[in-house]
């Protein structure tokens, strides 16, 4: 591992390449967006576009003819600079605003590189800012998750992660680590001093227990920030029959599945998507289980059954105009302790199953609804998001985490600080419980990426898109 802190100036002096890519997405449009990065930024955009750094205020935009390498007029547009430090990445930055034709993008960024620029690494301008000290590493993340966003309460989510929630959260318990770190060794150093008293062991096991609540609560914080930023699988299963493809249609709102009275019309998955609340949702129809001879509809079930292991939440339909019967109970098995609904359908028909012997973990009952007449649909909606987003009120006014990189670090945290905890619950000597209380500052570090190994930062950035 590598120390971002101590290192960061040492590798912006090596960086010495400038860097070009387009900042807006590919095909056409009114405008299109030329970044360069870099110490020749301003030199290679003043030859392209003919207007002096010098000569105009930094951050405006400048009325301008651009030109290729060799003074051919391409295009006219708008220049701007950007000097560093104050800039996205921390160095002289150039924009060149064009209109939205790709080909005159490529042409002028294809003169960028034949004046000494070179064609940017995906996410390579946010890896700049971060390794110039811009933003941290969940930041950037922010950043990427921001762009992606599929929900305005997902984009909401990341905004807050972007603007430093996860390190706001984080940063201040790290220093209370450090804090703690530094009075254990202390007590180490000193221990001869008769006018320094040691630590008392209770207080170090309050101020261990205190870090590890909070880090608790910040782990939690993922079961609703990988949805906002991933989406929610909801499966729909069931025996053959029972619904379950109309009653996707309802929710999407559109004609996706076939709907017949033969059992075993879906033979393979089908999905859509959909927002709950903000709450990005894919969901997907699956083929009726029940054992069957037919090899098509076999796998269909099968690849089924892989969904419905990985999905945050099923609906299991019942058909309440009929009484439960075997299938339906083996069905249930495959569902019966994974979060999950019970869904009476039918209710437009007279009732005979009320699914009280279906009695799954944490089951509140069953939800009667109409998948044809739409009956009991803003209840069932109201559920899904109960189900998916516990609590979302207090969790979406902070930045919840949303990776299992995060999660990994606060884990690693909270096991040093478990062992800190035993350590002094044994009475060993405080270097012990010194030594793991260090272990947990340095698993935060990790997270904001203060320390961060070289194949972390190379899958974070990569995942960017070229330009960003």
């Amino acid at each position: 591992m590598r120390d971002v802190s101590e290192d960061r100036s040492q590798r912006h002096r090596s960086n010495e390449a400038t860097i070009v890519a387009p900042a807006t997405p590919a095909g056409a449009g009114a405008i299109s967006i030329l970044r360069l990065s870099g110490p020749e930024a301003f030199s290679i955009s003043f030859r392209l576009t003919g207007v002096a750094p010098s000569g105009h205020p930094f951050r405006t935009l400048c009325r301008c003819t651009v030109r290729d390498a060799s003074g051919a007029e391409v295009d006219t547009g708008l220049a701007a600079y950007f000097p560093a430090p104050n800039s996205f990445t921390g160095e002289d930055v150039a924009e060149i605003h064009l209109h939205g034709n790709p080909l005159l993008v490529a042409e002028v960024a294809e003169a960028a590189c034949a004046l000494g620029a070179r064609p940017a690494e995906p996410g390579e301008f946010s890896r700049r800012a971060f390794e110039n000290g811009k933003m941290d590493l969940t930041q950037a993340e922010g950043l990427c998750d921001l762009i992606a966003a599929k929900t305005a309460l997902s984009a909401r989510a990341a905004l807050r992660q972007l603007k430093g929630g996860i390190l706001d959260a984080v940063a201040p318990l790290r220093e209370r680590m450090l804090a703690l770190q530094v009075l254990l060794e202390a007590s180490i150093d000193f221990s001869d001093e008769e006018d320094i008293a040691p630590l008392p062991t209770t207080q170090v096991k309050e101020r261990v227990s205190e870090l590890k609540l909070t880090l608790s609560r910040l782990i939690a914080s993922y079961n609703v920030g990988h949805i906002l930023r991933e989406g929610a699988t909801v499966a729909i299963a069931g025996v053959a029959n029972v619904g379950k493809s109309r009653l996707l249609n309802r929710l999407l709102g559109e004609e996706r599945a076939i709907v017949t009275e033969i059992p075993g019309t879906t033979r393979d998955y089908l999905s859509g998507e959909l927002s709950l609340q903000g709450i990005p949702v894919r969901l997907v129809d699956t083929a009726g289980l029940r054992e069957t001879e037919d090899p098509v509809e076999r796998e269909g079930v099968r690849r089924s059954r892989e969904i419905l292991a990985e999905a945050d939440l099923a609906l299991f339909l019942l058909d309440g105009s009929r009484r439960s019967h075997d299938g339906d109970r083996r069905a249930y098995a495959e569902v019966e302790h994974r979060p999950h609904l019970l869904l009476r359908n039918k209710s437009d028909l007279p009732s005979l199953e009320a699914g009280e012997r279906f009695a799954g973990q944490g089951l509140r009952g069953a939800l009667s609804v109409s998948a044809k007449t739409g009956e009991g649909m803003e209840a069932l909606l109201a559920a899904m998001i109960r189900e998916l987003a516990p609590g979302e009120g207090a969790v979406f006014e902070e930045a919840p985490m949303t990776r299992l990189r995060h999660v990994a670090a606060a884990r690693k945290a909270v096991a040093a600080l478990e062992r800190a905890e035993k350590a002094v619950g044994e009475g060993l000597s405080m270097e012990f419980p010194a030594a793991d209380v260090r272990e947990a500052a340095l698993a935060l570090s990790e997270l904001t990426g203060e320390i961060a190994p070289e194949e972390v930062l190379c899958a974070i950035f990569s995942s960017f898109c070229i330009g960003k």
